[in-house]
């Protein structure tokens, strides 16, 4: 990616999230985007189900959200038996850290924390556990100190989860999501695209869901 285009994104995203802190202070995206139609670029997320699915959901999420957690409680299950385990479509999460606005808080490590928990092959299991923890925004249920603490419930190698976590290897990713959504022009969280399409789910209803899946796999 460009320097130039580069830094015009991190620019468009201090205009766009409110009380952002300056561009310097966020890590230098590393990942390249590919267009996959005239306004949306991919970055790859954590996906699950049928790799050749010719249905594809994706969430842009953030582990603070009260309505990301609502989803994943509510809704991901049913979806998951559905339409993941019967192969029918895939899954894939992007990291949408908006409640942290723009400085690295605990949206964020709660995604580097899942991120380090990839590594050890406990992405989806990691992110059902911060679901499950969560209890309010910027509270401390995601600072780093918690997220080793559940590394160790999960019974993680936390010689190895501390270290990435510490690290902070996996910011750039991170700001590569954020960015990608930016330039969706997504309003908030959790924002959902089918086929690359966006979907709208004012109420987090699973028919909200089950209705467009089910007319993209007729329509295919």
């Amino acid at each position: 990616m460009p320097s130039l285009f580069r830094f015009s994104l991190l620019v468009g995203l201090v205009l766009v999230l409110a009380g952002c802190a300056s561009p310097t202070q966020l890590p230098t995206p590393t990942a390249k985007l590919s267009r996959v139609s005239s306004d949306i670029f991919i970055v790859d997320g954590r996906t699950k189900g049928n790799p050749n699915a010719k249905v594809t959901l994706v969430i842009y999420s953030d582990f603070q959200c009260p309505y990301c957690r609502q989803f994943w409680r509510d809704v991901e299950p049913r979806i998951e038996s559905d339409y993941i385990k019967t192969g029918k479509i895939s899954y894939t999460y992007k990291y949408f850290p908006v409640i942290d606005k723009g400085k690295i808080g605990e949206s964020h490590w709660a995604a580097y924390g899942a991120e380090c928990a990839n590594e050890q092959n406990k992405f989806w299991e990691f992110q059902d556990k911060l679901f499950a923890e969560w209890y309010g925004e910027n509270v401390g249920a995601f600072t780093l100190d918690k997220l080793k603490i559940y590394a160790t419930e999960m019974k993680l190698d936390t010689t190895k989860f501390n270290a990435c976590l510490d690290s902070n290897r996996h910011a750039p990713l991170v700001l590569e999501h954020l960015t990608e959504a930016l330039q969706l022009r997504l309003p908030g969280t959790p924002y959902f695209l089918l086929n690359g399409r966006r979907l709208n789910t004012p109420t987090l209803d699973y028919a909200e869901f089950w209705k467009p899946i089910e007319e993209e796999l007729k329509a295919r």
